[in-house]
């Protein structure tokens, strides 16, 4: 499986239907306002390792 189909389905899979964070401590259950921010920090990273799989994939 490519590298960036993981990237991918992170992006439009996991991240809209996140509920928790886990943590070594437990889990962390996530309303409307923490996902609204967790998706916010997180999308531009996904989506930057997205276009860099992408590259180098590309390149092959």
């Amino acid at each position: 499986m490519p590298e960036s189909f993981r990237w991918s389905y992170a992006i439009c899979k996991q991240l809209s239907s996140a509920h928790s964070l886990a943590s070594s401590y437990g889990d962390l259950e996530l309303d409307d306002e923490l996902r609204a921010a967790v998706e916010r920090a997180v999308r531009p990273i996904l989506e930057r390792r997205l276009k860099q799989a992408e590259k180098q994939e590309a390149a092959r």
